[in-house]
Order: C-alpha cells, then structure tokens, then sequence
C-alpha cells in the first residue's frame, strides 16, 4: 500500500482546502493511505542557523514522514497573492534536506482566485526537485460541500485526471 502524506496549507481547523484533501483521497482508491500532516503550524520559522546535523525536533519529524511517504498532496489557499506563510516556512526547512527531491507531489491550489499562489508553489517545487502534478481550482468554495464531495462536474473531471497523473508518476517510478 502506498503511503501518501497530505499537507493542507491552511492552518484553520475546518478548511476548503481540508475538504480538497479529503475528497482527493477518496479518489486515490484502496491502494493508498493518507496520512495527514497536522501541525503545519507548529513549524518554527525557517532559520539557516538552525538547519544543522541537529535540526529543531518538529523538522526532525518532518523530513522523516517525508522521507517514509511515496507521494505527497498538498492542497492550498492563495493569501495576499502568494502562498500563505506556514506552508512557505514548511517548504524551506526541506531544501537542505532535499526531502521533495524526485517526489511525486499533487499541488492543488484551491482558493478564490489563486493563479499567483498557483505559480509560485510550482516554480517552488520545480527548484525542490519535486514531480509536480498541479491543479488550480479557482473559487473552490463554491465547488466542494462539507462533507467533501466536489459538487461542480468540470471540476471534478479535471481533478480526476490530475489524481490520474500523480497515480501513474508514483507507479512508474
């Protein structure tokens, strides 16, 4: 069974993007497990200084669920025309460790307008070495209902075959 860890850039407790996470899970079929990394907030600020042989206990813990996943979903807001600030920090504590390199990661922007945030997490995880699958869902809310079943049918066909691809990166190696 592949092993795939989801990131929600948002910090809130119930998110749009929470929703995404879920539903893209469900299309991912039985072959796969997600596992959800909580505590995006509890990432300290990125410090070069501290990015040594001995890295705070938080980036430990980080780079080792990355390491064990086999694919990667991260599912994002847009906040004042860019990623928003947590999952930046997060994304910069694994350059040095290279931890997204050669990783298959599904990168879906789901927000209200999101074409700049949606650009900058691919050139992000381009120069990470990242496998980028992407998808930009603009006015997602309106797209998804709380118990995280995708309501409008374009959207879903695409984030279908977005999932398709990511799959079949994952597969091939």
């Amino acid at each position: 069974m592949k092993k795939i860890l989801t990131i929600s850039g948002s910090t809130k407790a119930v998110s749009t993007n929470a929703l995404y996470i879920t539903a893209i899970s469900r299309l991912l079929g039985r072959d796969f497990e997600a596992i959800n990394f909580s505590s995006i907030a509890d990432i300290p600020h990125f410090n070069p200084d501290l990015d040594q042989e001995n890295p705070p206990k938080a980036i430990e813990e980080l780079r080792l669920v990355l390491q064990k996943a086999d694919g990667i979903i991260i599912s994002t807001p847009e906040y004042a025309m860019g990623l928003p600030g947590s999952l930046k920090n997060l994304l910069d504590w694994t350059v040095s460790s290279a931890s997204f390199s050669g990783k298959p990661v599904l990168a879906l922007v789901a927000s209200t307008q999101g074409e700049k945030a949606y650009q900058s997490i691919i050139d992000i995880l381009t120069v990470i070495e990242a496998r980028v699958s992407p998808q930009l869902i603009s006015f997602a809310k309106a797209k998804i209902n709380n118990e995280a079943a995708i309501t409008d049918d374009e959207t879903l066909a695409a984030l279908k075959s977005t999932v398709d691809s990511f799959v079949a990166i994952m597969k091939n190696g």
